[in-house]
């Protein structure tokens, strides 16, 4: 068996490049992570949980977001499809809808999609895949100059959340709240408190 080795580099390498290029490939996914294509995890809700130890399930489920973050739907995607796989195995045509009517609705604005191309992708794959339902407020977004066209195909524009969520409880669905855990949300009404335009 040959052994082979290096042959010593001529000068020292300085410590911020060894620690630079070290820092550099922790930080490609590709290197130590699995599947690109993996979707990251997530535990499904309390209210989830406590929903399917009823005996019977309310007629459908719909997710109520509204935050002033942007960051917020992203943020609370591995949340909802945890909640999706649950409920589907209890009943694997269960009924569910999502509705976005804070801050968060912008990032499914055609003119963002190049910027969060895999949450425009997960989106559309919740309703092309599971049969998800994804409203946003085209009130709020008036409110921003947005008409409904200015968003993504695949999401279905509501005239007004509030009243999409009315619709959804005459159904027989129950809303759940969900909120990130990890942002630090204001509790106020973001259409008061998100600053800025999309």
């Amino acid at each position: 068996m040959w052994i082979t080795s290096t042959p010593p580099l001529p000068f020292p390498l300085p410590a911020w490049l060894v620690v630079g290029g070290l820092i550099a490939m922790l930080a490609m996914p590709g290197l130590h992570a699995g599947p690109s294509d993996q979707a990251p995890s997530g535990e499904p809700s309390a209210a989830v949980l406590e929903l399917l130890e009823r005996d019977k399930l309310p007629e459908g489920v719909v997710f109520e977001i509204i935050e002033n973050d942007r960051a917020a739907l992203s943020a609370l995607l591995p949340e909802i499809r945890a909640n999706i796989a649950r409920l589907r195995e209890r009943d694997p045509d269960y009924p569910v809808a999502v509705v976005a009517h804070g801050a968060e609705q912008f990032t499914l604005t055609r003119r963002e999609a190049a910027q969060h191309p895999g949450l425009h992708d997960e989106v559309e794959a919740l309703i092309r895949d599971e049969g998800v339902n994804v409203a946003v407020c085209g009130t709020f977004a008036g409110w921003r100059g947005l008409d409904a066209d200015a968003f993504a195909d695949f999401v279905e524009v509501a005239d007004r959340a509030p009243d999409r969520l009315d619709e959804y409880r005459e159904l027989g669905f129950e809303v759940i709240r969900l909120r990130p855990s990890l942002l630090d949300a204001p509790p106020e009404d973001p259409w008061e408190f998100d600053f800025g335009t999309p």
